[in-house]
């Protein structure tokens, strides 16, 4: 669930999230024990990465893009809870028969031990304690998609407005509003590592701290990501929304080049449910099926798995496996908990206003952009090297 991964901290900020607003610029990078961050925003000009899907967001519209607030990750969860009750299974059922087995193997010749003996030990031993911990285990699982869920249901997505060119936050216990100028943000992605005894593990956050001037605060939002690209990406995506409006691909390129076409409103549903049951079905058909209008040569050269008419078999067997549809009964119980309605201050600021209302980028974001978006185009350098050519004094 997203309320792990969207963090929101309570005012004042800690110390780690005051030192991300202690004037950094677009490209730089600052470095901390084994954390190195590479600054984004202040002044939000290109980056050059490929932006993520819009499917990514749970709400974007002509007015506002919406972070947070998903049920994204809910159908793996109850997959999980599938896989432990099969644990459980395990453990009553068939971990007595395979050890009554191994008992009567190696038990020397001449004894009392017979199989059915040793087969009626272990049932008892597991059966004694087994069912007791076994529900203990898959009532934590339970308890814990059920208050995940509500906490959820009680955390305020933060909101992108593109006519105002403004971000607004909630504070979910407060219900104070904090809304910062777009331009003011400030943007990061951190990479990490955390040692442990089995070797070295590489983490990467993207965090925004929105500055409250009149308390002197910071209020930080992290959001976990899989990858530095998958992190900047997700700021590109922020970016150009804010900049240009809704893309025409809101699938995403790669997306859009396997399946041949763009995703149908019902597909493109910005949650997880019963219909993520027919759009994964339908993604592995396309996926694998010979039916793909597009030859191997084509397949191998775009990156894409080889045919396989077992693909979509395999699917269904390890439906089978997870229960079937109820993962995805699940997420569409977690998506219709919801989220908190909004102040009605902030649906206000969320209504579209007339064209000629709109607010402006700054000429200083304007001549920032175009320096580095020409740096990185036209003269081939990095992010980092493109940022130092931005005037200092804007």
């Amino acid at each position: 669930m997203l309320n792990k991964l969207f963090k929101r901290k309570a005012e004042p900020a800690p110390q780690s999230a005051a030192q991300h607003i202690h004037n950094p610029k677009a490209g730089e990078v600052r470095k901390s024990g084994l954390e190195e961050t590479l600054y984004l925003a202040p002044l939000p000009v290109y980056t050059g990465q490929q932006p993520v899907s819009m499917q990514g967001f749970p709400e974007v519209n002509d007015v506002y893009l919406q972070v947070g607030g998903s049920n994204f990750g809910m159908v793996w969860q109850g997959k999980m809870l599938a896989w432990v009750i099969w644990l459980v299974i395990f453990i009553l059922f068939f971990c007595p028969l395979i050890i009554a087995t191994l008992l009567f193997f190696i038990t020397p010749e001449g004894t009392n031990n017979t199989f059915s003996k040793d087969l009626s030990l272990s049932f008892q031993f597991f059966w004694s304690v087994g069912p007791w911990v076994s529900a203990w285990v898959i009532a934590i699982c339970i308890h814990t998609l059920i208050s995940q869920t509500r906490e959820q249901a009680r955390q305020y997505p933060l909101r992108f407005n593109r006519q105002r060119r403004e971000v607004c936050f909630v504070d979910s216990n407060t219900h104070e509003i904090l809304i910062v100028p777009w331009e003011k943000v400030t943007a990061w992605v951190s990479q990490g590592q955390m040692i442990t005894q089995y070797g070295a593990t590489t983490f990467y956050t993207f965090g925004m701290a929105l500055e409250n001037e009149e308390k002197g605060t910071v209020q930080p939002i992290l959001i976990g990501k899989p990858s530095q690209p998958h992190a900047i990406g997700t700021w590109e995506a922020i970016r150009l929304y804010m900049e240009q409006g809704v893309p025409a691909d809101k699938t995403g390129a790669w997306l859009r080049l396997l399946l041949g076409r763009e995703l149908t409103e019902y597909e493109l549903r910005p949650y997880e449910g019963l219909h993520t049951w027919e759009v994964e079905k339908l993604m592995k058909i396309e996926d694998r099926f010979p039916d793909v209008d597009m030859t191997d040569d084509e397949r191998a050269k775009h990156g894409f798995l080889p045919r396989d008419y077992w693909a979509l078999r395999w699917w269904y067997v390890w439906r089978v496996l997870s229960f079937w549809k109820m993962p995805y009964m699940i997420a569409e119980w977690g998506h219709k908990a919801g989220t908190p309605v909004m102040p009605e201050r902030v649906q206000q600021w969320s209504q579209p206003i007339p064209a000629d209302q709109w607010a402006k980028p700054s000429p200083a974001l304007q001549k920032a952009t175009h320096v580095v978006q020409h740096a990185m185009d036209k003269k081939k350098m990095n992010f980092i090297e493109a940022c130092k050519l931005i005037d200092p004094e804007h």
